[in-house]
């Protein structure tokens, strides 16, 4: 931990003293160098931690039950304030399912956007159950990603992973079809050795992402949180072969033990071109915060989990 520690930075946040990440991550091997700028770290907003989905390698399996949502006035007040201190790289929405509510999510967004600009990058994580109702939220062409979780494409195999009734291959592609820019969309798919578990399965994925219309895929190895996971979980780093003509790798990133990425393009066999990325996060606890959280029940954490530290209860 020492050789980390060294690219942290202190910060007073709400009048709790906060240690945060102020390193960039390191490129293809290369050095960790820390950040010389303003330092800044992203932020996490859960407006609802219920979900309908049962998904079995859910993180946060034993809180989607829960039908409370955050306050939006104090949202505001928390933005205003993290605003000031100009601290802020970007938002991402998450949960829970965000579009279990669609005007509370438009409400979020419009507050996100009046307080930081239209400039600030906000994404959105969502298994598209509501995607259909999309253009309700008034702002959504200056959202930078919407993320929809998506882990095979199989509309039957996918649907009972969800345990519920997800966008299939037809409604997806409806939906996509609707935007002009579909750079809006990206697919993030589990590496699970009975679903999209080779290299194959992969390729498989990014022809249906593909036929869709979306862009650009990340192929996650799921955290080892129960024994679902961990009897099925594949590591990327064993599929992506950069021996293999078919794909292209640009850069890998490494992020001490806590994660590592790489990207790349993928040729279609009907020489169209996808994005693809990999990422690995292990269970490794930081001893700084990599990343805040703002969650349904009003609280702003260091990060996500049961070691997070609580920096403010608004509730």
């Amino acid at each position: 931990m020492e050789d980390m520690m060294q690219y942290t930075k202190e910060l007073n946040i709400f009048g709790k003293s906060v240690l945060i990440k102020n390193y960039g991550c390191s490129l293809n091997g290369g050095d960790y160098e820390e950040v010389t700028d303003d330092v800044k770290i992203r932020l996490s907003i859960c407006p609802t931690h219920f979900c309908t989905g049962k998904c079995p390698f859910c993180s946060a399996r034993s809180m989607t039950g829960d039908k409370s949502f955050l306050d939006t006035e104090k949202l505001r007040r928390v933005l205003t304030e993290l605003h000031s201190m100009d601290i802020i790289a970007g938002i991402a929405i998450t949960g829970g399912e965000p579009f279990t509510d669609v005007k509370l999510l438009n409400d979020i967004i419009e507050i996100i956007f009046d307080i930081f600009g239209l400039e600030l990058e906000v994404s959105i994580n969502t298994n598209g159950i509501g995607l259909k109702e999309l253009r309700k939220i008034e702002k959504y062409l200056f959202i930078d990603t919407i993320h929809i979780s998506r882990h095979h494409y199989d509309d039957t195999k996918n649907r009972e992973l969800f345990g519920i009734d997800v966008p299939d291959e037809k409604e997806l592609s409806e939906i996509v079809g609707r935007e002009k820019d579909k750079r809006l969309f990206v697919f993030n798919c589990l590496l699970l050795n009975d679903g999209i578990g080779t290299k194959e399965e992969m390729k498989n994925f990014l022809e249906f992402a593909y036929r869709v219309g979306v862009p650009k895929v990340g192929f996650i190895t799921p955290m080892p949180v129960n024994d679902f996971v961990k009897k099925r979980r594949v590591s990327f780093t064993e599929l992506f072969d950069r021996n293999d003509p078919e794909l292209l790798y640009r850069r890998c990133l490494q992020d001490f033990g806590f994660c590592q990425c790489t990207d790349g393009l993928y040729a279609t066999k009907e020489g169209g071109l996808m994005h693809f990325y990999g990422r690995e996060t292990s269970l490794l606890v930081p001893e700084f915060s990599r990343r805040l959280v703002y969650t349904a029940d009003n609280r702003l954490q260091t990060g996500y989990g049961e070691n997070a530290e609580v920096i403010r209860d608004f509730s």
